[in-house]
């Protein structure tokens, strides 16, 4: 595995989670409440392990999915200055603390939590690093917003030309769908 394979998987977690907790309309459709399926799949997007989650975490990862959504929403918009406070505090509050550890028959590996946090405090404070190291990157332009209708939504462009605007194929037809129907009823 390349090193930044992990950050990336980390930073895409980091996203669904944000947009899981945060973004008032997904893909057209009202924000459903977090639950302990969604928080396991997205946990997945970093592990591709099976993790189970109990319902005292959900809640966890729904506050630390709202504040991540909040600054990513910031770097979106260009207000570096705001994200780095609203990610400063969400580092301070998980006591993210890199340090490399070795659990039983698996190699070294970097964790971002001081010892003794709960599973959840654990990977935000992962999530909450991997937000922080793009905001200090030179892919901090690839944060979007969505630009459909209907979908609040934040995405990482990963086309080549940097021109993605949509977070889904679904958004980007439902628009495309809307014009269509828009010029239909202008003649």
């Amino acid at each position: 595995m390349d090193a930044t394979d992990h950050l990336k998987a980390s930073l895409e977690a980091a996203v669904a989670l944000a947009n899981a907790t945060g973004a008032e309309s997904n893909q057209g459709r009202a924000r459903e409440a977090l639950d302990q399926a969604t928080v396991e799949a997205v946990l997945r997007l970093t592990t591709n392990q099976p993790l189970s989650i109990d319902e005292v975490a959900v809640g966890e990862f729904a506050t630390g999915g709202e504040q991540i959504y909040r600054a990513l929403v910031l770097l979106a918009e260009e207000e570096t200055d705001a994200a780095a406070s609203a990610l400063n505090a969400l580092l301070a509050s998980t006591r993210a603390a890199p340090m490399l550890r070795r659990h039983p028959e698996s190699a070294w590996h970097l964790h971002f939590a001081s010892e003794g946090v709960s599973v959840a405090t654990g990977w935000l404070a992962e999530f909450g690093t991997a937000a922080a190291m793009l905001l200090g990157s030179d892919e901090l332009d690839r944060l979007r917003s969505c630009a459909a209708g209907r979908c609040d939504n934040i995405f990482l462009d990963a086309t080549r030309n940097h021109r993605q605007r949509f977070c889904s194929t679904a958004c980007q037809n439902r628009t495309k769908v809307a014009a269509f129907r828009s010029r239909g009823t202008q003649t």
